[in-house]
């Protein structure tokens, strides 16, 4: 006899994990070993499943046990005995792993993999052998499915969960039937136990993660605890919840985890119960509530780290100044780098003591400016060591009102720790609120991204598997060389947008030149290192190439300047960044891996569609940021921030373009004007008064909008050519601009942009010549096709798209099309050596043979290599 079971107090996964499993092993009976959750016991009350009772089943009649989503012994009754029983087959179906099971191996049927739930094992299956399922069979399965996945929800889910849905859905699973049984109000004894659970509760930060620990001793509830401690995770915003319930003579312990980091099946397993990483259950005999918590605490406490340390948090390396530095270098330099504190190192470069921006500037003020800084810097402040505990760093910045604790190891500054760095990691949760993005009737509420969001699926999912690896690889040398290692900028920002960007920036918490040449060596790649940024490029055999870069701060002398860099923390790096879009990183060190920093609100301003600057001064340093900031809005769709769109009139205000050098005028332009559709980004740039900065006469006018529309329009029509060569887009569009100019206006650009000699003589033609080659297009009759190739032959297709572009008449047009599409490619049947197998010796007159066949051939007056033999044979008589 078979017999299909599941553990006890079943729940939904379990109750159609053995619906499924019927229709793999056709006669088995269904039992429940020991009943199940409130929501089964209702649900079966109403459907009859065609259930055994336990009681009436002989155990010694059993030849083949199978077990759905459970694969503990001590989880399944009196069933037990069939277990121990060596004769009996014992087949498994579960996500839950674990190879230490005594039921592992029994069968070679089973099946034990880690997906969302046990049920989509067996809608794999099912649909292996293409069984059929009901309307109704799907219903129940469905049940499983949802909610063991949180609807989708849960981070245990996997695509495979979801082409089980997919399945049942197409079978025709009633999906209002299964969201009106898993989605019920809390009763009254439930939100009895939700209050209780709150008031006895207590916070261990664990990883850098937040786990509450929850005490009740209501049993009013047994059915709806599971629903009630998810629903306790989600109000207060935590990682995980473990739970302890007095219930008679027993303890029911309930896990429920947001991070698979932190493992409640492991911690279930402990106490003798099961489950997966994101959600388990145990009950516990013989012991009070208050010794299960006491457990359930030493356990987080033992195998998790009990705190964050100094070294998790910090930031690194430290911007530290010399004691004989004087007060106005010191002021001058907290500036420059955008800190309000910094460390004082001897003469030995050991920690002194520290002085902020308050002091420096009351000791100006006492014209003490020539002053050291030993003078006025104070020496009694708390500091702390690597493996210090973040909550005692907490602790006494609170206590002591100190905003900044140096981390010293051996007397020597290796990291800080702001009021920043703490608020950040100490309220995550709050952060997380207001991440929340309300959605509008009808659609759920959203999260953005924060500090603790990690994007590893997201890594594995939209890049190469190649670029993935080399990314790890990248990671795990990191941590051999004792450096932090990050993926920055566009890239990341790309990734979060679902757009491929293979342009890989790195960057590294110390000497990212050194760090360049060891991946060069590991890959067998080349690295060209560029010491003055401290940044390396390097280019693997097989083409693909890598930024690499020392995680830096700079500062500028004075608007417009080229930056002065120097060496600082990937906080900083991203702070000197254009916008907050580009201001994120992912860590690349294999603990953490996939971890994203966002310390300026990216994630946000990406969700919300802004462009933001990161500080006030942004475009006074380089105004440059504004060509970029309309670029950007213009490709994603997004718009200016109010502040960042007031700033830009802010910068023009100041005049700042005019100081800026042609060559970074131009490479913005060149960028901008590369873009799809970038007569709207012209447009911003006349909506800013930002125009007068390429020539103070260039203004909007209808004129110049129609222009650039029909130059959009002949490159879209040119793409569809597939002619295989490079145009450069920018420069068609150039050409739309100095057409709406005078002629000294155009002599004017021509000359303030460093144009390359090819450019200039584009610029030119397709200004001056283009005028006098439309005449001869337009002229009447139209010319022949061979003295249309002559014509235009020798122009560039930049100044050919530039001519269709300006040209009003049809005719124009279609003449240059031919040319492009047709005439550019005829090409003489007879060649130089037949000429000479015919007779003829090399010389002068050879080109004016192939020359007249090349326009025989345009012209249609010959057709084949005998008639162009024909032609050459008139020709020399």
């Amino acid at each position: 006899m078979d017999v299909i079971a599941t553990h006890n107090n079943a729940d939904f996964d379990g109750l159609a994990s053995m619906v499924a499993a019927q229709k793999l092993f056709p006669g088995a009976q269904l039992v429940l070993p020991a009943g199940g959750q409130e929501t089964v016991r209702n649900f079966l009350a109403v459907h009859d499943l065609g259930l055994a009772k336990l009681k009436d089943i002989d155990l010694a009649q059993v030849t083949r046990l199978v077990l759905v989503d459970t694969q503990e012994p001590d989880r399944i009754g009196a069933l037990k005995s069939c277990v121990e029983n060596p004769s009996v087959e014992i087949v498994v179906f579960d996500h839950h792993v674990d190879e230490e099971s005594p039921c592992a191996g029994r069968s070679k049927l089973s099946v034990i993999e880690p997906v969302g739930a046990t049920v989509t094992i067996l809608v794999e299956l099912l649909r292996q052998r293409h069984m059929a399922v009901t309307p109704f069979e799907a219903t129940v399965i469905a049940l499983g499915l949802y909610e063991e996945t949180g609807s989708f929800a849960f981070a245990s889910t996997t695509a495979r969960d979801l082409e089980a849905g997919a399945f049942l859905v197409e079978a025709g699973a009633n999906l209002n039937m299964v969201a009106d049984i898993l989605r019920r109000p809390l009763d009254p004894d439930a939100v009895a136990l939700l209050n209780d659970f709150l008031e006895h509760s207590d916070v261990l930060y664990l990883e850098g993660r937040k786990v509450l620990v929850a005490t009740s001793t209501i049993d009013r509830c047994r059915g709806e605890a599971a629903g009630v401690v998810h629903m306790l995770a989600e109000m207060q915003g935590v990682d995980a919840v473990v739970v302890a319930v007095m219930m008679e003579d027993r303890v029911q312990v309930i896990g429920r985890s947001r991070r698979p980091e932190i493992d409640v099946g492991w911690i279930a397993r402990e106490f003798g119960g099961g489950g997966h990483a994101v959600a388990a259950a145990a009950t516990v005999k013989k012991q009070t509530l208050a010794e299960v918590k006491e457990r359930l605490v030493l356990l987080l406490t033992t195998h998790y780290r009990p705190t964050l340390l100094a070294q998790d948090v910090m930031t690194r390396p430290v911007k530290a100044i010399g004691a004989d530095t004087t007060v106005s270098e010191a002021g001058q330099r907290m500036t420059n780098y955008g800190v309000n504190v910094f460390p004082i190192l001897d003469e030995k470069d050991r920690f002194a003591g520290i002085v902020n921006r308050e002091l420096i500037q009351k000791a100006l003020f006492h014209r003490l400016g020539k002053n050291p800084v030993r003078a006025i810097m104070q020496t009694d402040v708390y500091t702390a060591q690597p493996d210090t505990p973040f909550h005692d760093i907490e602790l006494a910045m609170i206590e002591r009102n100190q905003r900044f604790v140096p981390i010293l190891t051996e007397g020597k500054a290796i990291g800080v720790i702001t009021r920043t760095d703490l608020l950040r990691t100490l309220h995550d949760d709050v952060l997380k609120i207001a991440r929340k993005r309300i959605g509008r009737p009808g659609e759920p509420d959203s999260e953005i991204g924060g500090p603790h969001r990690n994007v590893k699926g997201l890594l594995r999912s939209r890049l190469p598997g190649k670029v993935v690896a080399l990314l790890e690889e990248a990671g795990r040398l990191a941590d051999r060389t004792d450096v932090a290692l990050f993926v920055v900028g566009g890239c990341v920002r790309d990734l979060l947008l679902a757009i491929q960007n293979l342009d890989l920036d790195l960057v590294v918490e110390g000497d990212g030149i050194a760090f360049a040449r060891t991946l060069g060596e590991m890959w067998h790649a080349r690295v060209k290192a560029h010491e003055r940024f401290g940044t390396a490029v390097v280019l693997l055999p097989d083409g693909f190439k890598l930024d690499v870069a020392t995680a830096r701060t700079e500062y500028y002398e004075y608007p417009t300047a080229l930056p002065t860099v120097e060496q600082s923390s990937i906080k900083k790096d991203l702070y000197r960044r254009d916008f907050t879009i580009n201001a994120l990183a992912v860590r690349l060190n294999e603990k953490g891996f996939g971890d994203v920093l966002d310390f300026y609100g990216g994630q946000r301003d990406l969700n919300d569609k802004v462009v933001r600057v990161l500080h006030g001064l942004s475009f006074v340093e380089d105004p440059t940021r504004v060509f970029r900031a309309i670029r950007f809005e213009r490709r994603f769709g997004f718009h200016l921030g109010r502040d960042t769109a007031a700033l830009i009139g802010g910068a023009v205000k100041m005049n700042l373009f005019h100081r800026l050098s042609g060559h970074r005028l131009l490479e913005e332009l060149k960028l901008l004007l590369d873009e799809r559709e970038p007569k709207h980004a012209v447009r911003r740039l006349a909506d800013f008064d930002l125009l007068k900065f390429i020539h103070p006469k260039l203004v909007w006018s209808n004129r110049l909008k129609s222009l650039l529309e029909t130059i959009e329009q002949a490159l879209d029509w040119y793409r569809l050519l597939y002619l295989d060569r490079k145009v450069d887009i920018w420069l068609v569009y150039m050409t739309g601009l100095l057409e709406v100019l005078p002629e000294r206006a155009v002599t004017e650009v021509l000359k303030r942009f460093p144009f390359s000699e090819p450019e200039t003589a584009k610029l030119k033609m397709a200004r001056a010549g283009c005028h006098a080659v439309m005449r001869r297009l337009g002229k009447r009759p139209p010319l022949r096709p061979a003295e249309t190739y002559r014509l235009l032959s020798g122009l560039s297709d930049e100044v050919l798209l530039s001519l269709m572009a300006k040209s009003k008449g049809e005719s124009v047009k279609r003449q240059v099309s031919a040319f492009l599409i047709t005439y550019q490619h005829v090409k003489p049947a007879l060649t130089g050596d037949d000429l000479k197998a015919m007779g003829l010796k090399p010389g002068p007159h050879f080109k004016n043979v192939l020359d007249r066949l090349l326009d025989a051939r345009l012209n249609g007056e010959v057709k084949t290599e005998t008639e162009e033999k024909a032609l050459v044979g008139r020709l020399l008589v």
